[in-house]
């Protein structure tokens, strides 16, 4: 019976110690579990949108881009003239033109009266 009063000193002597340093209780490993999920899921939420990005991105035509037409001007086209023109008075062809101070014209009508 050697052997049994070996193990009981061997067990007495191993529940006198203290825990060794890397030995945890249960409520730390509840707490290092909440954490490393916490970091899981915002792990998972950053790499699914950067899978997102890089899809949106690939996806995206390839046609290049055509400048846009600047369309028609919104001025109204203007002459100047530095002769005014006379009713012919006689054979067609036989009038002529008087000279005046210079005027500009807008393409528009004239406003009714």
């Amino acid at each position: 019976m050697v052997h049994e009063d070996e193990l009981r000193a061997i067990f007495s002597v191993l529940r006198s110690r203290t825990s060794p340093p890397g030995s945890s209780s249960a409520a730390d490993l509840i707490r290092r579990s909440r954490a490393r999920r916490r970091n899981d899921a915002v792990m998972g939420s950053v790499i699914a949108t950067a899978g997102i990005l890089v899809l949106a991105l690939a996806l995206q035509p390839v046609t290049p881009s055509t400048p846009v037409d600047p369309g028609p001007s919104l001025q109204a086209p203007t002459s100047t003239s530095n002769s005014v023109l006379t009713t012919p008075n006689g054979p067609p062809g036989s009038y002529r033109t008087t000279p005046s101070f210079p005027f500009t014209t807008t393409g528009m009508a004239p406003p009714a009266t």
